[in-house]
């Protein structure tokens, strides 16, 4: 998957547990201690019709301050990015992902069908909605995951959306922060998007050449595809899988 050692800020000089769940499971903590819990549903697949092509929005963020004991299980869900689309098809949504033991429940949930319906988040001491998608302009990629304010991550211009957890070995303070990547650049050969970043937008005219938008990064959405010459050769771009990180703050 990514480089999780970009990704994960680490800061305050102390290195201690940090647990990535990129499937559903159930999980043990493996220290009592606190920590820090990230969820992030799954990002939007791009689409594919160029009649108002669209690009995919991000997951929703959810983050708790938790206490956790080896003597608790937490039920683990990971949702899916979108999967690429086909030639004349619209977006296809994210999935949920959710962390909880039985007393708490984070809920961050996936992107919908439309580039105006990102994810939405409950349960956590934040709750942030994603980025949207670009909507009916095929300048515009996919949305980025929002890990600071909601909607932070909406699609730019000419490329996908960067996250607002801050770009290029950017170094958070303290413990439990998160790095983002950037969104991928769009055009004839269009870029995936870096880690919670929006997937580039393809758009070219050409008969003989498939054009394909590019992957969107941790929870983000995918980059659509835009051929104005031959609607049977373009894909949308996948949208970014879910996640949730536990980040250990104490072990006692």
């Amino acid at each position: 998957m990514s480089n999780f050692t970009d990704f994960i800020g680490g800061g305050g000089g102390a290195t201690l547990e940090t647990v990535v769940l990129t499937t559903s499971q159930t999980w043990t903590p493996p220290f009592n201690g606190t920590a820090r819990i990230h969820v992030i549903g799954g990002g939007a697949s791009g689409g594919s019709n160029n009649s108002g092509i669209s690009s995919g929005a991000a997951g929703g963020y959810c983050r708790k301050d938790v206490t956790l004991s080896t003597g608790t299980n937490w039920t683990i869900v990971v949702g899916a990015g979108g999967t690429s689309t086909g030639s004349n098809q619209g977006l296809v949504a994210g999935g949920n992902s959710s962390a909880t033991d039985g007393s708490s429940t984070l809920t961050a949930n996936g992107a919908g069908t439309s580039a105006t319906s990102p994810g939405t988040a409950s349960g956590g001491d934040v709750n942030y909605t994603g980025g949207q998608g670009g909507n009916g302009n095929y300048f515009f990629g996919g949305g980025a995951v929002s890990v600071h304010s909601s909607g932070s991550g909406n699609a730019v211009m000419g490329s996908g959306a960067s996250s607002d957890a801050g770009v290029d070995g950017f170094e958070p303070l303290g413990l439990g922060q998160l790095i983002g990547g950037r969104g991928g650049n769009g055009g004839f050969v269009p870029e995936s998007g870096g880690l919670l970043s929006g997937g580039g937008q393809a758009y070219l005219n050409d008969n003989n050449r498939l054009v394909s938008g590019g992957s969107g990064g941790i929870g983000a959405g995918g980059g659509g595809a835009w051929n104005g010459s031959a609607s049977y050769l373009r894909i949308g771009g996948h949208g970014g899988d879910g996640i949730v990180i536990i980040q250990y703050l104490t072990v006692s």
